[in-house]
């Protein structure tokens, strides 16, 4: 945690929305010390700190201590009030939620990435800032500090470890040599691995070259490469479209994954060739008929597809097996 020259703290801005809570505000909450937590659902460290957040208000909303969430988007589907909350019930957050869908509140807090925390004191300054995950001994110091100037007196001990959630169970931790998160879309990937060069916004018949490079992203088949993904466009040739990764460790595998037209969908699996074994499952994904490995797609969100005890190095691909799917991101844990 960060200590920063005391500042007035801006006031919540565009907020299109709240969940969990009425309309709150700076103003509204001096008093308080306040925990904000700037994050967006898509972000694999975001999720690994709502058990940390939790934990805080769980432990200090009796001294006057509130944790506010404001969830902005990195993808334009994050924007969608339904899909936000599909997150908060999925993760089981019932923290107030500023619906700040077009990134202002993230703006006025200075943010360039996610997830930022700032804390502010009972007289509506901000006196603390941290980037990033943070475990529980990295927030507790500073909200105990301010509880005290505001002449509270938590008298509970400080937490030895960070809280147990299945978040981390799905989710896994980021580790030394973990494979990269790569987003496939143009406004982040220069190219794929396949010896073409893709029309943005237009479908193209990609070719797959067979061999495939460590921790780069290949395509087969024919897709449209969009701004924020790949949708995939029906009608080519290809009998086995899919999107390829050859990644060189990871516990679990990821995919921030959805469909075109907001109606559900399917992929299906393998691993070096081979649909997932039971014991390979991710949360979202599961057996089908003749123990085909798939995951059904019912709105846009990080998909946990592939989980292992050890970090392993393994070719995943991912085929639609529905017309209307779309692929964004790969993240690893």
């Amino acid at each position: 945690m960060e200590i920063i020259p005391a500042t007035p703290a801006p006031e919540f801005k565009d907020i299109t929305g709240w969940a969990n809570s009425q309309p709150l505000s700076i103003k509204g909450l001096k008093g308080k010390v306040v925990v904000l937590d700037c994050w967006t659902y898509t972000c694999a460290f975001c999720l690994r700190t709502i058990p940390i957040i939790r934990r805080l208000q769980q432990k200090y909303g009796k001294y006057d201590m509130q944790v506010v969430q404001a969830h902005s988007a990195e993808y334009h589907f994050a924007t969608d009030h339904a899909n936000i909350k599909r997150a908060l019930e999925r993760y089981n957050i019932d923290i107030p939620n500023a619906f700040d869908t077009n990134n202002k509140t993230w703006e006025e807090y200075g943010n360039s990435y996610w997830p930022k925390h700032v804390i502010i004191d009972h007289n509506g300054f901000v006196r603390y800032e941290h980037a990033g995950y943070g475990r529980i001994a990295d927030f507790e110091d500073a909200v105990v500090e301010l509880l005290e100037e505001a002449g509270k007196k938590p008298t509970e001990e400080k937490d030895q470890e960070d809280p147990k959630d299945e978040i981390y169970d799905t989710y896994g931790m980021h580790f030394y040599g973990i494979a990269p998160e790569i987003c496939v879309g143009y406004s982040r990937l220069r190219r794929f691995g396949n010896n073409q060069t893709l029309k943005p916004d237009a479908a193209n018949v990609v070719v797959d070259p067979g061999s495939h490079e460590v921790n780069v992203v290949y395509l087969r088949g024919r897709w449209i490469w969009l701004r924020e993904g790949v949708q995939y466009a029906p009608g080519g040739k290809e009998q086995n479209p899919a999107v390829i990764m050859n990644y060189n460790a990871g516990k679990r595998v990821h995919a921030i994954i959805g469909t075109s037209d907001g109606k559900p969908g399917r992929i299906e699996i393998k691993l070096d060739g081979n649909h997932l074994t039971k014991e390979q499952l991710g949360r979202d994904a599961r057996l089908d008929v003749g123990n085909a490995s798939v995951a059904d797609i019912q709105w846009p969100f990080m998909h946990n597809l592939v989980k292992t005890d050890k970090a392993e190095r393994h070719e995943i691909e991912i085929m639609p097996r529905s017309d209307n799917f779309k692929f964004h991101t790969f993240v690893f844990g």
